[in-house]
C-alpha cells in the first residue's frame, strides 16, 4: 500500500509579557521589550499504525529536543521533552526554532524521526503564533510477499534491508549493516547514512523441490536507487517457474507518490487559569462586594469554543452573549471570561458548580470545574413548602462576615430573616384566613378562606425575594401539582353505571335499576372531557319520585329500603381552594312530594355538594323515613356523631335549567371549618354527591330532571 508522511506541525505560542525572569542580553540580540515562548507540547496519534498495522505503542513525542537559536545562529536554548519549562522570556528581536520528534536509529520497525526548521520574530507587546513543520526524516519500505512465495518456500524466505551503497548488498546478514529482517509482510524506517541514497535487500529462501537452485536454496541480491530522506518504497517479491529453466523472478518497486496518510501528529497546549484564584478549589462570591471571576485562557493552537456550565444552563460564549458575562478576545489563542454580580445572582444563592470548557481547532479540548458559595436568595424546593399546610420557609446563604439585614419577602408581605447553621438565614410564611359568618342562617356555624395571595397551594407560581443589606434578590417557583379525583373523568365501565354498588372503589349510585331508564349512567354531551360523562335522569315509580343520583361511596338495598354509606378514603397532599367539574342541568317545577320540604309546582333544586371529612367510617342514610333517615347538611354542622369531624364542606345548587347546549365550567369554593388540623395520613375521607333533586332522599322533586356532569377536579 502507498503511504504519505505528511509535514507535521509543532506549533509554539509567542506570548506578549513583562516582568519574568529570562535569558541574559548576552545570549539575545538585542531589542526592548520581551515576548514569552510557551513550550508546552502534547499529542494525539492516529491508530492503525505498524510495525504491523497498528499494534505499535511507540510515541515520537516521548523524544524531543528543541533548539532556540538567535539572529547570529547561536544556539541560545535547548530543552528536551522532561525539561521544557512552561514560559521561555525573550528579548524583542529574530530568532529560529529547530525542532526534532522521535529517535534517529538507523533501522526499527516503529522509531521514526522527524526534523524542522523555522525563522521567528519576538515583537514585543504582541501575540504570534509560529508554526515548525516537523517532516520524516526516514525512508520507509514497505515488504510484500507474493502468494508464490508461500507456496514455493514456505516459512523460510525471509528478505534482509539496509540503507547501504549498492555493492554492499552481499554484506546482508553477515552482521556488518543496521539491517532489518521481514519474515513477513511489514513496514521498516531507515535513516541514509550520508552520502547513501541506496536501499541493498537479499532475499533467502528454500523451495520445496530441492532440484531448484542449490539444493532448493535460492538466494538474490538487489539494490533500490535514488532514494531519499522521507521516500516510500515498496518491495514486492514472488516466484515464477517459466519453462524451460525454472527462472526466479522478482519484482522490487519504489513508490514516491503520496496518496495515503499515516498517523497526524497534533500539538495542542490549551491553558486555563483562574485570575487569583485556583480552579480546584471551592470559592465564594458577594455580590457587591467581590470583584468579577475572572478565567484566562490561551492555547498554541486558534480556539474554535468557549462554553460555560451552570446547573442546567449552558453558555455558548464564542457565538453568543449573555448578561452578566462577558469574553475578551486577544486574539483567536488568547481571552478572557469574566462573570460578574448580574451572572451569580441570576443563578441564585448556595452551592454551585461551574464548569469551563475550551476546545480548539486541532481538536484539543480542557475542562475545569470549579465549586462555588453565592450569597443569596437560595431556590425554593419541594422540601421547602407544604400544600397541606400552605407554609414556605425561604432561605438564603449569607457569606459577609458584616451580616447584613436580611429581610425576605413573600407576595406583598414582608419578615426578618433568622439565622440558622452554616450562614442559612430563613423565614417562614403562613397562610391567612378571613372568618366568615354564615349568613345561610345565623344559627349555621363560621367557616375559614383563604386570603388571596397568602400560603403556597398546588400548581400556582409564587414570586419571592430577599433584601441582604442594599441589594435585593428575587426567585419565581412553580409548587408541585396537587392531586387527582380518581375516575373524576367518568371513564370507563365505573360501577355507578350499573346496578351493583354495595362495594364500590370511588362513585356510586342509588337504586339504579329502580326506575324505567337509569338514575346513572354513561352519557354523552357536548363538551365533556374524553369519550363520555354521567348522566343523571330522575324518574318515578308507582308515583314515587326516583332522583337521579352519583356520589362517593357504596348503596345497598334491602326490600325496598335504600341505605346510602357516604365517602371514600382518600390520601390528601394538598390542600384544595375548591372543586371543579364540568354540568349542565335540565330542572323543572316539583310534581312529586312524598316527605320533602319543596311543595308540588314549586322550582325543584339540582345540586352537588362536596366535604372533606375526618370520618373513623362512612356515613349512611336511608332513603324516606327509614332510620338513619334523610340528608345530612354540611352546612349547619362540623362534626357528626358517631362519625368525626368535618373539615371543609361546600355546595352549589342549581335552580334553573343551564343555558346552551355543552356543558359549562362549575366551581364550588370549600370552606372549612379546621385550618389547623395536621396533614392527612390516609384516614380521611372525600365526600362527593350529585343528585337531580335535592330532596330526592325525601321524595321530593322533579321527575323529568337530567343533569350530566364530568371531569371532576380539584381548585388550587
Amino acid at each position: 500500500m502507498k503511504r504519505q508522511i505528511i509535514p507535521h506541525t509543532l506549533v509554539l505560542l509567542l506570548f506578549a509579557a513583562s516582568g519574568i525572569a529570562g535569558c541574559s542580553k548576552s545570549a539575545v540580540e538585542g531589542g526592548t521589550g520581551t515576548g514569552t515562548v510557551a513550550l508546552h507540547i502534547s499529542a494525539t496519534r492516529a491508530t492503525g499504525e505498524s510495525p504491523e498495522e497498528g499494534t505499535s505503542t511507540y510515541d515520537p513525542l516521548e523524544y524531543q529536543t528543541i533548539r532556540i537559536y538567535n539572529a547570529s545562529d547561536e544556539l541560545i536554548r535547548r530543552y528536551t521533552a522532561a525539561s521544557q519549562p512552561e514560559r521561555l522570556e525573550l528579548l524583542a528581536g529574530n530568532y529560529s526554532v529547530d525542532a526534532e520528534v522521535g529517535e534517529q536509529v538507523p533501522a526499527s520497525f516503529e522509531k521514526k524521526f522527524y526534523h524542522g526548521r523555522q525563522e521567528f520574530t519576538v515583537t514585543a507587546g504582541q501575540t504570534e503564533g509560529v508554526e515548525v513543520k516537523c517532516t520524516r526524516q526516514n525512508v520507509a519500505a514497505k515488504v510484500a510477499f507474493d502468494a508464490s512465495i508461500a507456496e514455493k518456500f514456505g516459512s523460510t524466505a525471509k528478505v534482509l534491508i539496509a540503507a547501504a551503497a549498492a555493492e554492499q548488498a552481499s554484506e546482508l546478514g553477515k552482521g556488518s549493516l543496521d539491517e532489518l529482517t521481514f519474515t513477513e509482510a511489514g513496514e521498516g524506517y531507515f535513516i541514509l547514512p550520508e552520502g547513501v541514497t541506496t536501499l541493498v535487500y537479499r532475499f533467502e529462501g528454500t523451495h520445496n523441490d530441492p532440484s531448484v537452485g542449490d539444493n532448493g536454496a535460492i538466494t538474490r541480491e538487489g539494490s533500490l536507487a535514488g532514494v531519499s530522506a522521507g521516500a516510500n518504497c515498496s518491495l514486492t517479491f514472488r516466484f515464477s517457474e517459466d519453462a524451460p529453466g525454472y527462472i526466479e523472478c522478482f519484482t522490487v518497486q519504489v513508490d514516491d507518490s503520496t496518496e495515503d496518510v499515516t498517523d497526524d501528529i497534533i500539538w495542542t497546549d490549551i491553558s486555563i487559569t483562574g485570575d487569583g484564584f485556583d480552579l480546584n478549589e471551592q470559592q465564594e462570591y458577594i455580590p457587591g462586594k467581590s470583584s468579577a471571576v475572572t478565567y484566562l485562557i490561551s492555547n498554541l493552537t486558534p480556539i474554535k469554543d468557549v462554553v460555560l456550565y451552570a446547573g442546567d444552563n449552558t453558555y455558548g460564549l464564542i457565538e453568543s452573549s449573555y448578561p452578566g458575562i462577558t469574553l475578551e478576545k486577544s486574539n483567536e489563542r488568547n481571552m478572557k471570561v469574566m462573570l460578574s454580580d448580574e451572572f451569580f445572582t441570576s443563578l441564585g444563592g448556595g452551592e454551585q458548580e461551574l464548569r469551563i470548557r475550551v476546545r480548539d481547532t486541532s481538536n484539543g479540548e480542557l475542562s475545569y470545574t470549579t465549586p462555588f458559595r453565592v450569597q443569596g436568595l437560595l431556590p425554593v424546593q419541594t422540601a421547602d413548602y407544604d400544600l397541606w399546610s400552605n407554609r414556605v420557609t425561604l432561605k438564603a446563604l449569607i457569606l459577609d462576615p458584616e451580616t447584613p439585614e436580611v429581610t425576605f419577602t413573600f407576595g406583598e408581605r414582608t419578615k426578618p430573616g433568622e439565622k440558622g447553621s452554616d450562614g442559612i438565614y430563613s423565614a417562614t410564611f403562613e397562610p391567612e384566613w378571613t372568618l366568615t359568618e354564615n349568613t345561610e342562617e345565623s344559627s349555621y356555624p363560621s367557616y375559614y378562606l383563604p386570603v388571596a395571595g397568602t400560603g403556597v397551594f398546588a400548581g400556582n407560581p409564587y414570586n419571592y425575594g430577599v433584601k441582604i443589606g442594599t441589594l435585593d434578590f428575587a426567585g419565581t417557583f412553580t409548587a408541585q401539582n396537587g392531586q387527582i379525583i380518581p375516575n373524576g373523568d367518568m371513564e370507563g365501565s365505573l360501577s355507578c353505571f350499573g346496578n351493583s354498588n354495595s362495594n364500590t372503589l370511588m362513585w356510586g349510585s342509588g337504586n339504579n335499576g329502580m326506575s324505567d331508564n337509569p338514575l346513572c349512567q354513561a352519557g354523552s354531551f357536548t363538551g365533556m372531557g374524553g369519550s363520555q360523562c354521567a348522566k343523571l335522569s330522575a324518574g318515578q315509580t308507582l308515583g314515587i319520585l326516583a332522583a337521579g343520583n352519583l356520589f362517593t361511596g357504596t348503596f345497598s338495598l334491602k326490600y325496598t329500603t335504600g341505605t346510602v354509606s357516604f365517602g371514600q378514603k382518600y390520601d390528601y397532599t394538598a390542600r384544595p381552594k375548591s372543586l371543579k367539574f364540568k354540568y349542565h342541568a335540565t330542572v323543572g317545577a316539583v310534581d312529586i312530594n312524598k316527605y320533602g320540604p319543596i311543595q308540588k309546582d314549586d322550582q325543584d333544586i339540582s345540586t352537588v355538594y362536596v366535604a372533606i371529612v375526618d370520618w373513623s367510617d362512612r356515613h349512611i342514610v336511608t332513603s324516606g323515613m327509614s332510620e338513619p333517615t334523610g340528608t345530612w347538611d354540611p352546612a349547619a354542622q362540623t362534626t357528626l356523631d358517631g362519625s368525626g369531624a368535618i373539615i371543609a364542606y361546600g355546595r352549589l345548587d342549581i335552580s334553573k335549567s343551564t343555558e346552551g347546549s355543552a356543558l359549562v365550567d362549575g366551581e364550588i369554593p370549600l370552606r372549612y371549618y379546621d385550618t389547623a388540623s395536621a396533614a392527612p395520613t390516609g384516614n380521611y375521607t372525600l365526600v362527593i354527591a350529585c343528585s337531580t333533586s335535592k330532596y330526592g332522599d325525601f321524595m321530593d322533586g322533579c321527575s323529568t330532571n337530567v343533569l350530566y356532569i364530568d371531569d371532576f377536579a380539584w381548585g388550587y
